[in-house]
């Protein structure tokens, strides 16, 4: 082992201190992750009866002295994929907040009966995902809703075991881009991972009535040939999801266990950059207990949707049939923070991002706070920057906003040339 002298170690030490000095504001020594944020859940239903789905609320409480950013929303949890990175195209970012669910029967004979787990699947974005971040200042409350179906643990026989069952959350984020926030914009993306409290849910058996299903085919393309990767959901009149599929390459998908209700059958490409949403409604009776539905959607990265628009989509209502527009895309989370000449963090300043590729134009606007932060929402590529204030002249920058998931993050110093 190479032993450093005390004395070198303090001057390495106060030379990071200055040199940091220089890429971003002093801040106060980060606590550990699960000391920076609290997580306390809570119930919308105190039971549920299968196949319907439980809400459980996620109340975060910022415990820190400093402004933390979250992201919004959280999905379940999934093993990592691999991303492999094309030469010569920009280097993909991945990332985004997580929620993965614990449950094990409330009883401790029931639970040492248990020879399958129960499930716990946190649903996803019925329509085109909008992810987006969350401001949270010291001492600050956040509230965001996650929506899970649940399936009761099988005992020998795999008999299911229904009654109260224990209820935990592992909330956490990641992000592969993550060290640009602290040590470029001195911005606080909160990352980690903490647990919540633990509560009681009641899972109930299916009601008698409930023997209705509701199946399909998702198919795609001009030859309409079944697809693997669809997101099917199913709602209530109501519109609140229930359950969701995700067809393999039979394109099949089935719903059971239903009462006789009117019922939204909704699919999306489950990995697109745009909109693929379409959407169809049946209904289950006494006299009609099983509903088959098709589902018609077009490729992802069609370059024109509406060649895919023909009689054989019938009464199918494809909003996105008309063609791509800037509030069809899925836009990524983008932090921006402004100082000024002295590297002050700069606030008031008005933020228009233009981004002009083919026939999409997207112009959004927004305003930094008294901290030089905002967030926008952008699509990956090249975007024009404004940077204004008042009583100085306009200054022009770009972002080049990395595609893939998570979050991006730019910095810029406004020189205020008085007009």
């Amino acid at each position: 082992m190479v032993q450093r002298h005390p004395k070198l170690m303090n001057i390495a030490a106060v030379l990071a201190i200055i040199i940091s000095g220089f890429s971003f504001p002093a801040m106060c020594a980060r606590p550990p992750a699960s000391q920076q944020i609290k997580l306390l859940i809570s119930l919308k239903q105190p039971y549920v009866a299968e196949p319907e789905a439980a809400r459980i609320v996620l109340h975060v409480h910022n415990s820190s002295s400093q402004t933390l950013w979250l992201y919004r929303r959280a999905r379940g949890k999934h093993p990592p994929v691999e991303t492999l990175q094309e030469e010569n195209r920009p280097l993909k970012t991945s990332g985004g907040s997580t929620v993965e669910v614990n449950l094990l029967p409330a009883d401790e004979k029931a639970a040492q009966s248990v020879v399958t787990a129960a499930e716990a699947t946190v649903l996803e974005y019925v329509q085109m995902p909008k992810p987006r971040l969350i401001k949270l200042a010291a001492g600050e409350d956040y509230e965001e809703t996650s929506i899970v179906h649940m399936q009761p643990a099988l005992s020998e026989g795999q008999k299911p075991i229904w009654g109260n069952y224990q209820l935990t959350v592992n909330y956490a984020a990641s992000y592969s881009n993550g060290d640009i926030f602290p040590n470029s914009l001195g911005a606080d993306l909160w990352q980690g991972e903490i647990t919540s409290n633990t509560i009681t849910i009641d899972l109930r058996p299916p009601l008698p009535d409930a023997v209705g299903e509701v199946n399909g085919t998702a198919v795609g393309g001009q030859d309409l040939q079944p697809r693997a990767g669809i997101r099917v959901s199913l709602s209530n009149a109501q519109g609140q999801v229930i359950d969701q599929r995700v067809t393999e390459s039979d394109g099949r998908y089935s719903f059971t266990h239903l009462p006789m209700a009117l019922y939204w059958v909704t699919g999306r490409w489950d990995v697109a950059s745009r909109d693929t949403m379409v959407f169809r409604h049946t209904e289950l009776t006494h006299d009609n207990l099983v509903s088959s539905t098709q589902l018609v959607l077009y490729p992802p990265d069609a370059e024109n949707p509406a060649a895919f628009h023909d009689a054989r989509l019938g009464p199918i209502m494809a909003p996105m049939l008309e063609g791509p527009s800037p509030k069809s895309l899925v836009h990524k989370p983008v932090l921006i923070r402004v100082f000024d000449s002295s590297r002050k963090p700069l606030g008031k300043v008005e933020i228009e991002a233009i981004l002009s590729h083919e026939d999409i134009i997207d112009d959004l606007k927004a305003m930094t706070g008294d901290d030089g932060t905002a967030a926008m929402e952008l699509l990956p590529g090249r975007v024009s920057l404004s940077l204004k204030q008042r009583g100085c002249q306009e200054q022009p920058e770009r972002a080049d906003v990395a595609p893939g998931s998570g979050v991006d993050g730019f910095r810029y110093t406004f020189e205020c040339v008085k007009k």
